[in-house]
Formats: structure tokens, sequence, C-alpha cells
């Protein structure tokens, strides 16, 4: 099953920055700046696939993690093409802006059309929150599925253990099904923070789980040697009845703006969380930030719970939210992503700066910041096979 949910995910990433790429692709090409080649992929190059009149090569690389459309004129050292008519520092400045923003505008495009689909089809919420406000219908607080009309009942606190898998710690420890896990180290549990209580557990030391069987409350030694993980589905524990999240047309596709807008809000929560812990110069507050962050690997696996959980509506669900997640990411003012090139251009037209030597500087900015960005890449991708897989990764753990 794992081996088809990677196969899955890599499609479904790669379709979503194909879209965004494919964003840049048109723009450029409406607005008269010729596309030099157009990569499917990460290189080292497979072939070209084709070439076309204009003269944009289409390319597959080896690496099926990313895309790029590479645009005339951004190379400052050939100054045969970087001033020629059809090259982007030609364009007008109002045209390089839409040529950037473009990437970004597909996604959230593809994100709004999905969400619309779904909510005038049906379906039910991915995950409901007690712990903190959500205006979003994917995944919502119980007040807001309350106000709105689409839920009765209360949670309780705890998880509640639906299954368990064979081999895993959760077996070892004799755990059951509709067993109620309360507390790991004497912090309760919800059905959001158990995965995160149990990666800060201390390794190779002895820690306690609290469970509830029935009217009897048990608490349970066990001991990780590497990083904890139960090995359990569970879900939240309560008398919550949940409906259909289920529009007419109209009021789908303004629910679809509505989940956009509500994602924002959470986005910007959860990089003001983890910006604080990461630049609070505390190992333990970085170390945090760093478990909160999920890569690749932890995009396969929780497409693959959710898959399993609620199948391909459930899945079509998670492709709008990393379609957003991209759009959201590439927007943020940093060189090398969308919304740094962006205020880089508009600095260079603001104080009139020279085109070769704007986009010299902005050569070093961007590799630096995407070397950067890579590093953490790969730090994300060791983190998350270490606890979704239980690799042991040299030098990481």
């Amino acid at each position: 099953m794992w081996i088809v949910m990677i196969i899955l995910g890599i499609v479904m990433f790669m379709s979503l920055v194909l879209i965004h790429e494919l964003g840049h692709f048109w723009a450029a090409k409406k607005s008269g700046v010729k596309v030099k080649e157009f990569w499917i992929g990460i290189p080292p190059k497979v072939c070209t696939l084709r070439t076309d009149k204009s003269g944009t090569a289409y390319t597959l690389n080896w690496i099926p993690l990313w895309g790029f459309c590479a645009l005339e004129g951004e190379d400052p050292a050939n100054q045969e093409t970087f001033h020629a008519k059809d090259s982007f520092i030609s364009a007008k400045l109002w045209k390089k802006l839409i040529i950037i923003v473009a990437g970004v505008a597909m996604n959230l495009l593809t994100a709004w059309v999905i969400f619309t689909a779904l909510f005038r089809h049906g379906m039910s919420p991915l995950a409901v929150s007690n712990n903190f406000e959500s205006e979003s219908y994917l995944m919502p607080s119980i007040s807001f599925l309350q106000e709105k009309g689409f839920a009765i009942g209360e949670v309780f606190p705890g998880a509640l253990i639906q299954e368990i898998e064979s081999w895993s710690l959760a077996e070892s420890l004799q755990l059951q099904t509709e067993d109620i896990i309360l507390a790991v180290n004497n912090e309760e549990v919800s059905y959001e923070n158990l995965s995160t209580l149990l990666w800060a557990a201390p390794i190779g030391s002895t820690n306690t789980l609290s469970i509830q069987r029935g009217e009897e409350e048990q608490l349970l030694d066990f001991v990780c040697e590497e990083a904890c993980k139960l090995g359990i589905l569970i879900t939240p524990h309560s008398t919550l009845e949940v409906q259909k999240i289920k529009f007419w047309l109209l009021w789908a596709m303004g629910a679809g703006l509505h989940e956009i807008k509500a994602e924002w809000n959470l986005t910007l929560q959860a990089l003001g969380k983890i910006g604080k812990g990461l630049f609070s110069f505390d190992g333990e507050k970085a170390s945090s930030a760093i478990q909160g962050l999920a890569g690749p690997v932890g995009a396969v696996k929780m497409g693959e719970v959710l898959y399993q959980s609620g199948g391909r509506i459930a899945y079509l669900a998670f492709a709008g939210m990393i379609s957003l997640a991209l759009a959201f990411f590439n927007i943020l003012p940093i060189p090398a992503l969308d919304g740094g090139r962006g205020i880089g251009i508009l600095i260079q037209a603001i104080f009139k700066i020279k085109p070769e030597k704007y986009f010299n500087y902005e050569g070093y900015v961007n590799a630096f910041f995407f070397y950067v960005l890579m590093l953490l890449w790969i730090v994300i991708i060791f983190k998350d096979l270490r606890f979704f897989w239980g690799m042991n990764i040299p030098f990481v753990g």
C-alpha cells in the first residue's frame, strides 16, 4: 500500500508543481517573453521531449520532485539575449509582476476549483479540533461546525484507538481498540497533539502512557529506542455527530473562497509559531519548531492516512490543501521564491538600479537562499523518514 501511496503522492505533487509552472509559462507567452526551457523534474536531464515553434524546449529530468520555467533574458552575462525584445528584463514592469505571480494564482485557482467541487458534492471534515478556533470547513473547530449547523454533541479529553498495527509498540503494550489515551508523561492528550507528545518523549528513558479502558484508568510504562511511534489509528473521543459539508453551487463557490481565507489564517498562525521557535536561539524550541514542519515524506504519510480514512474524496481535499500550501509558500517574501522575486523587481524599478547590476546581485542572493531551502528540505525529509518509517539516518539518528 505504501508504495502505491508514494507513487500517488509523487504524481499529485508533480501535477500541482507543473500547474504552478504552467502559470509562469502561460503568462510569459501572453506577455511576449520567450520561454527557453520548461523542465519537468530536477536535473540531470533524461531527454528533450520536444521543441516548439517558438524555441521552447520541453525537458524531462530524472528527479520527479519539481519543475521549472526558464525565461529568456535572466542571464546578464549574455548581453545579446538579456536585452532582447522578447527577454524578461525588457518586459514592462506590470508584465513582469504578472509572470511572477501567475504560478501562485494557478495554485490558488486549482485549490478553489477542488474545494468548490468537494463542497458541492458533499464531504466530511478531515479533522475536527477542540483545542483552537478554526473557521476552515476541512479542519474546523467544533464551535465553528456547531455555529454553521453541521455538528451536534461534544468532545471529551483523550484520543480513541480505532486500529492497532501488528508488531507495533501499541501491540507490545497490549493496547486494545476502544482504549482511550489520556496522557503521555502526564501531558494531556488530544487527537491533534498525540504524535507531538510522543516525538518529545525521551529516547532510552522510561515514559508513561495513561489510558482508560472501560471505567478503569491504567498507567503503562514504555521505552523508545528510537523515535516513539505507537502504530495506531486514532479518532477524537467524542459524541460529536458531524454532517457532510454540502452546498448548492454558488454557495459552494463562496465556501471555496472562505476555505482559502481560513487556511491562510491557519498557515500564518503555524508559521508564526514555527518562526518564533527557529529564531529563538533556544535549542529545544528550534528542534520543536522543525518537528512542526513536514516535507514530501510527511505529506505522503498524511495522504495515506487520509486515503485510508476518507478515500478518494479526502485525498482530493488533501491535494487542494497542498496546492494552497504551494501558493502560500511561494508568495513568502524570501529570495528564490516568487514573493521575494516580485519584491526584488519592484526595488529594482523604484530605485532605478541597472538591470545588469541588479540581476547579478539577485543571482547570488537567490542561489544562497535556494541552497538554504534545499538544506532545510533535506533535514525535514530525514526527520520524516525517521519519525514516520522509523529509519535510522546516518549522523541524524
